[in-house]
């Protein structure tokens, strides 16, 4: 099989590009990268089985859309680059469904930002008027991009899956804001994983009283890694912790709750298993 027909497939992720005996020989591969620490290999090897879950076409180069002008996908996958240690799947501003999406959330982001504004100009006139009388001036809020409420932390979650990968972690560590600790997972019975801790999307109130928009996450133990640790930093902070030694993977999946749970249900996760024995 000509190498170079496999890294095109790998860039363009043309669908069927990919069957069964190149699978083999990526996994093939990247069993053996563990002892040589070439990590590009095992993330092709992630991305492939990855492949069910993301039959979408490639960004353009800057990844702002498709390269080849799809419409119909609902995604859009940037492709692997030298180094690359995370996948980037990112909804396609081309599709109708996404923009009608889109116009939705900024709408009532406006909607937001005019509210934030008379308050702020309500508040700049007590102000000058308590200033006239007692003569202490007074500080007055501005509008910030807290004022956009959650409609603008829910659009961009819902906008993209960053499939995080960490190859060999020695030490393993990760916050997570949520409004619940980190829990095992009831999507993702994965015979063979250590443990899959997730966190549903959720809105929550900080110290200040402002309400925060949390993005949904997923994250998959795979290989020699310790049992996952959870431990309370703040009222809605999680850091979550473990330690490995080779081989292992920790895969974590931030974004779009729906597109996370399809993942989790169609990634040949056998394979990965497989190529960590």
């Amino acid at each position: 099989m000509n190498g170079a027909w496999v890294l095109r497939c790998l860039g363009a992720w043309v669908p069927g590009c990919l069957g069964a005996l190149v699978l083999s020989a990526l996994l093939l591969s990247a069993s053996q990268a563990f002892a040589q620490g070439d990590g590009d290999k095992v993330m092709a090897a992630v991305r492939a089985a990855m492949a069910p879950a993301l039959p979408f076409p490639a960004t353009s180069e800057d990844g702002s859309v498709p390269a080849n002008g799809n419409t119909e996908a609902l995604w859009m996958v940037r492709p692997l680059q030298p180094g690359d240690r995370a996948i980037e799947v990112i909804a396609n501003p081309l599709n109708d469904a996404n923009q009608l999406k889109a116009e939705r959330a900024m709408a009532q982001i406006e909607h937001n930002i005019q509210a934030a504004q008379r308050r702020a100009a309500a508040q700049y006139d007590r102000a000058v008027a308590e200033a006239k009388r007692t003569g202490r001036s007074q500080e007055v809020d501005g509008v910030t991009l807290s004022d956009e409420g959650v409609a603008g932390a829910r659009i961009d979650a819902e906008s993209h899956v960053t499939i995080d990968v960490s190859i060999d972690a020695a030490a393993f560590k990760a916050i997570i804001a949520s409004a619940a600790p980190p829990a095992p997972s009831p999507q993702a019975a994965m015979p063979g994983a250590v443990a899959v801790l997730s966190t549903p999307a959720t809105t929550y109130r900080d110290n200040d009283d402002v309400e925060r928009y949390a993005e949904a996450q997923t994250i998959v133990f795979l290989g020699r890694v310790s049992a996952p640790e959870v431990q309370k930093q703040e009222a809605h902070l999680f850091g979550v912790s473990a330690t490995a030694t080779s081989p292992s993977l920790i895969v974590r999946l931030s974004g779009n709750e729906a597109l996370i749970a399809d993942l989790l249900r169609k990634t040949n996760w056998n394979a990965l298993l497989e190529l960590l024995k």
